[in-house]
Protein backbone atom coordinates (compact mmCIF):
# COMPACT_ATOMS: atom_id res chain seq x y z
CA UNK A 1 0.00 0.00 0.00
CA UNK A 2 2.79 2.02 0.97
CA UNK A 3 4.45 1.65 -2.48
CA UNK A 4 1.16 2.63 -4.20
CA UNK A 5 0.25 6.00 -2.45
CA UNK A 6 4.43 6.94 -2.97
CA UNK A 7 3.43 6.15 -6.84
CA UNK A 8 0.42 8.11 -7.43
CA UNK A 9 2.91 11.04 -5.40
CA UNK A 10 5.55 10.99 -7.79
CA UNK A 11 3.36 10.30 -10.62
CA UNK A 12 1.56 14.13 -9.92
CA UNK A 13 4.84 15.82 -9.36
CA UNK A 14 5.86 14.46 -12.92
CA UNK A 15 2.53 15.55 -14.19
CA UNK A 16 2.73 19.01 -12.82
CA UNK A 17 6.47 19.66 -13.44
CA UNK A 18 5.11 18.37 -17.33
CA UNK A 19 2.75 20.90 -17.19
CA UNK A 20 5.06 23.69 -16.14
CA UNK A 21 7.41 22.85 -18.75
CA UNK A 22 4.82 22.64 -21.51
CA UNK A 23 3.81 26.47 -20.15
CA UNK A 24 7.45 27.30 -20.09
CA UNK A 25 7.78 26.42 -23.94
CA UNK A 26 4.55 27.80 -24.76
CA UNK A 27 5.88 31.41 -23.70
CA UNK A 28 9.04 30.74 -25.42
CA UNK A 29 7.94 29.63 -28.43
CA UNK A 30 5.49 33.13 -27.88
CA UNK A 31 8.82 35.33 -27.14
CA UNK A 32 10.98 33.82 -30.05
CA UNK A 33 7.90 34.70 -32.52
CA UNK A 34 7.19 38.15 -31.57
CA UNK A 35 11.45 38.26 -31.67
CA UNK A 36 11.28 37.46 -35.17
CA UNK A 37 8.42 39.20 -35.92
CA UNK A 38 10.47 42.13 -34.76
CA UNK A 39 13.44 41.88 -36.91
CA UNK A 40 11.38 41.27 -39.83
CA UNK A 41 9.52 44.45 -39.37
CA UNK A 42 13.35 45.97 -38.81
CA UNK A 43 14.60 44.72 -42.27
CA UNK A 44 11.51 45.93 -43.95
CA UNK A 45 13.17 49.55 -43.48
CA UNK A 46 14.34 50.91 -46.57
CA UNK A 47 18.50 50.83 -47.51
CA UNK A 48 17.91 54.70 -48.03
CA UNK A 49 18.18 54.87 -44.35
CA UNK A 50 21.73 54.47 -44.10
CA UNK A 51 22.41 56.87 -46.67
CA UNK A 52 24.91 60.09 -46.15
CA UNK A 53 22.08 61.96 -46.08
CA UNK A 54 20.02 60.23 -43.46
CA UNK A 55 22.98 60.04 -41.14
CA UNK A 56 23.83 63.44 -41.56
CA UNK A 57 20.17 64.21 -39.92
CA UNK A 58 19.54 61.67 -38.00
CA UNK A 59 23.11 62.15 -35.53
CA UNK A 60 23.32 66.09 -36.49
CA UNK A 61 26.02 66.29 -39.33
CA UNK A 62 28.11 69.61 -39.67
CA UNK A 63 30.96 70.46 -41.84
CA UNK A 64 34.53 69.25 -41.02
CA UNK A 65 37.66 71.58 -40.25
CA UNK A 66 40.45 71.85 -38.42
CA UNK A 67 44.01 73.18 -36.53
CA UNK A 68 46.52 71.55 -35.02
CA UNK A 69 48.67 71.24 -31.45
CA UNK A 70 51.35 69.74 -30.94
CA UNK A 71 52.22 69.90 -26.74
CA UNK A 72 53.37 66.62 -26.20
CA UNK A 73 54.34 66.15 -22.81
CA UNK A 74 53.65 63.56 -20.37
CA UNK A 75 52.96 63.09 -16.75
CA UNK A 76 53.60 60.36 -14.25
CA UNK A 77 50.23 57.87 -13.39
CA UNK A 78 48.67 59.40 -10.76
CA UNK A 79 48.12 57.62 -7.29
CA UNK A 80 46.22 54.91 -7.57
CA UNK A 81 43.48 56.27 -5.08
CA UNK A 82 42.76 59.54 -6.89
CA UNK A 83 40.67 57.49 -8.94
CA UNK A 84 39.15 60.77 -11.46
CA UNK A 85 42.72 61.53 -11.82
CA UNK A 86 43.66 58.44 -13.23
CA UNK A 87 40.54 58.04 -14.92
CA UNK A 88 41.11 61.07 -16.73
CA UNK A 89 45.24 60.34 -17.46
CA UNK A 90 43.77 57.01 -18.71
CA UNK A 91 41.74 58.64 -21.38
CA UNK A 92 43.92 61.45 -22.14
CA UNK A 93 46.81 59.02 -22.89
CA UNK A 94 44.49 56.89 -25.40
CA UNK A 95 44.63 57.61 -28.92
CA UNK A 96 41.71 54.92 -30.03
CA UNK A 97 39.39 53.38 -27.97
CA UNK A 98 36.62 50.62 -28.54
CA UNK A 99 33.29 51.70 -29.15
CA UNK A 100 30.43 49.73 -28.39
CA UNK A 101 26.90 50.03 -30.06
CA UNK A 102 23.44 48.11 -30.74
CA UNK A 103 24.00 46.66 -34.35
CA UNK A 104 21.76 47.77 -37.16
CA UNK A 105 23.49 45.27 -39.24
CA UNK A 106 21.43 43.21 -40.58
CA UNK A 107 23.13 39.76 -39.82
CA UNK A 108 23.17 41.02 -36.05
CA UNK A 109 20.68 43.45 -35.67
CA UNK A 110 20.08 44.70 -31.93
CA UNK A 111 23.54 42.90 -30.73
CA UNK A 112 26.00 44.68 -28.98
CA UNK A 113 28.82 45.22 -31.52
CA UNK A 114 32.65 47.00 -31.19
CA UNK A 115 34.48 48.92 -33.18
CA UNK A 116 37.89 50.98 -32.66
CA UNK A 117 37.57 54.67 -33.01
CA UNK A 118 40.60 57.72 -32.74
CA UNK A 119 39.91 60.19 -29.94
CA UNK A 120 41.28 63.18 -28.55
CA UNK A 121 40.83 65.15 -25.31
CA UNK A 122 43.65 67.34 -25.98
CA UNK A 123 47.14 67.46 -25.82
CA UNK A 124 48.64 64.30 -23.97
CA UNK A 125 49.39 66.09 -20.40
CA UNK A 126 46.63 68.53 -20.87
CA UNK A 127 43.70 66.85 -21.57
CA UNK A 128 40.16 68.18 -21.30
CA UNK A 129 38.29 64.76 -20.44
CA UNK A 130 36.13 65.02 -23.08
CA UNK A 131 36.37 61.98 -25.85
CA UNK A 132 36.14 63.70 -29.13
CA UNK A 133 35.85 61.96 -32.11
CA UNK A 134 35.46 62.12 -35.68
CA UNK A 135 33.28 59.60 -37.08
CA UNK A 136 31.72 59.21 -40.96
CA UNK A 137 28.51 58.10 -41.74
CA UNK A 138 29.96 55.33 -44.15
CA UNK A 139 30.76 53.58 -41.19
CA UNK A 140 28.47 50.88 -39.05
CA UNK A 141 28.94 52.40 -35.76
CA UNK A 142 27.71 56.29 -36.96
CA UNK A 143 25.15 53.72 -38.85
CA UNK A 144 23.87 52.63 -35.20
CA UNK A 145 23.83 55.82 -33.32
CA UNK A 146 21.40 57.00 -36.58
CA UNK A 147 18.88 54.33 -34.56
CA UNK A 148 20.60 54.71 -30.85
CA UNK A 149 22.77 57.20 -29.30
CA UNK A 150 23.56 55.25 -26.56
CA UNK A 151 27.14 53.54 -26.10
CA UNK A 152 30.06 52.96 -23.92
CA UNK A 153 33.71 53.34 -24.76
CA UNK A 154 36.65 51.42 -23.30
CA UNK A 155 40.35 52.90 -23.09
CA UNK A 156 43.09 50.96 -21.60
CA UNK A 157 46.77 51.59 -20.94
CA UNK A 158 47.11 48.68 -22.79
CA UNK A 159 47.36 50.29 -25.88
CA UNK A 160 50.56 51.98 -25.07
CA UNK A 161 54.37 51.15 -23.15
CA UNK A 162 52.93 51.83 -19.79
CA UNK A 163 51.51 48.21 -19.14
CA UNK A 164 54.15 46.29 -21.21
CA UNK A 165 57.30 47.76 -19.63
CA UNK A 166 55.64 46.45 -16.73
CA UNK A 167 54.98 43.21 -17.57
CA UNK A 168 51.42 43.19 -17.44
CA UNK A 169 48.71 41.79 -19.11
CA UNK A 170 46.18 43.97 -20.85
CA UNK A 171 43.72 41.77 -18.11
CA UNK A 172 46.08 42.65 -15.38
CA UNK A 173 43.78 44.73 -13.13
CA UNK A 174 46.94 47.49 -12.53
CA UNK A 175 46.81 47.80 -16.04
CA UNK A 176 44.09 50.75 -15.99
CA UNK A 177 41.34 50.95 -18.15
CA UNK A 178 38.04 53.02 -17.90
CA UNK A 179 34.69 52.04 -19.30
CA UNK A 180 32.74 55.88 -20.03
CA UNK A 181 28.85 54.85 -21.18
CA UNK A 182 26.50 57.92 -21.85
CA UNK A 183 25.44 58.82 -25.42
CA UNK A 184 27.24 60.12 -28.64
CA UNK A 185 26.25 63.39 -30.18
CA UNK A 186 27.32 65.15 -32.85
CA UNK A 187 28.81 69.05 -32.51
CA UNK A 188 27.21 71.54 -34.50
CA UNK A 189 29.54 73.81 -36.33
CA UNK A 190 28.19 77.09 -35.38
CA UNK A 191 29.41 76.76 -32.04
CA UNK A 192 32.57 77.31 -30.02
CA UNK A 193 32.67 73.31 -28.80
CA UNK A 194 33.33 72.64 -32.74
CA UNK A 195 36.33 75.12 -32.94
CA UNK A 196 37.88 73.55 -29.58
CA UNK A 197 36.44 69.76 -30.91
CA UNK A 198 38.81 70.22 -34.17
CA UNK A 199 41.85 71.76 -32.25
CA UNK A 200 41.95 68.73 -29.89
CA UNK A 201 41.07 65.98 -32.45
CA UNK A 202 43.34 67.23 -35.14
CA UNK A 203 46.34 67.76 -32.58
CA UNK A 204 46.36 64.61 -32.14
CA UNK A 205 45.33 62.75 -35.36
CA UNK A 206 46.56 65.67 -37.96
CA UNK A 207 46.87 62.58 -40.78
CA UNK A 208 42.69 62.63 -40.20
CA UNK A 209 42.02 66.52 -41.03
CA UNK A 210 42.62 65.18 -44.84
CA UNK A 211 39.69 62.54 -44.82
CA UNK A 212 37.84 62.53 -48.43
CA UNK A 213 35.34 65.64 -48.49
CA UNK A 214 32.41 63.23 -49.65
CA UNK A 215 32.40 60.47 -47.18
CA UNK A 216 30.62 63.15 -44.98
CA UNK A 217 33.09 63.23 -41.39
CA UNK A 218 31.66 64.79 -38.25
CA UNK A 219 32.96 65.53 -35.02
CA UNK A 220 31.00 64.24 -32.31
CA UNK A 221 31.29 64.03 -28.15
CA UNK A 222 30.13 61.00 -25.66
CA UNK A 223 27.68 62.52 -23.19
CA UNK A 224 28.87 60.85 -20.44
CA UNK A 225 26.79 59.12 -17.75
CA UNK A 226 28.54 56.60 -15.94
CA UNK A 227 32.34 56.34 -15.37
CA UNK A 228 33.95 52.74 -14.13
CA UNK A 229 37.32 52.56 -13.72
CA UNK A 230 39.48 49.50 -13.32
CA UNK A 231 43.67 50.34 -11.81
CA UNK A 232 44.10 47.90 -8.92
CA UNK A 233 42.97 44.75 -7.44
CA UNK A 234 39.53 44.61 -6.09
CA UNK A 235 36.93 45.71 -8.07
CA UNK A 236 36.19 48.97 -10.44
CA UNK A 237 35.71 52.26 -9.09
CA UNK A 238 32.71 54.17 -10.23
CA UNK A 239 33.49 57.79 -10.42
CA UNK A 240 30.43 60.26 -10.96
CA UNK A 241 30.46 62.99 -14.10
CA UNK A 242 31.23 65.81 -11.37
CA UNK A 243 34.81 64.42 -10.24
CA UNK A 244 35.56 63.22 -13.39
CA UNK A 245 35.46 66.88 -15.02
CA UNK A 246 36.81 68.19 -11.54
CA UNK A 247 39.17 66.06 -10.20
CA UNK A 248 39.48 66.33 -6.61
CA UNK A 249 43.07 66.00 -5.02
CA UNK A 250 43.95 64.30 -1.84
CA UNK A 251 46.60 66.18 0.25
CA UNK A 252 50.17 64.44 0.54
CA UNK A 253 51.81 65.67 3.72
Amino acid sequence: MTLRITSVIIFCVLLSEAYKLGDAQVNHSKYWKEFQEFLKWKRTKQSSEYSVDFLRRAIGFDDRGGQRTNNRAIQDLPPKDQTALVARYVVNQADWAAVATISTRKDVETFPIANVISIGDGPIGNGSGMPYMYLTPLDYTAQDLARDHRTTILVSLAQGNYCKDRQWDPMDPRCARVLLSGKIIAIKNDTTEYETAKQLFFGRHPKLENMPADHGFFFAKLKIFAIALLNNFGGPKYISVEDYFHPPVTNRG
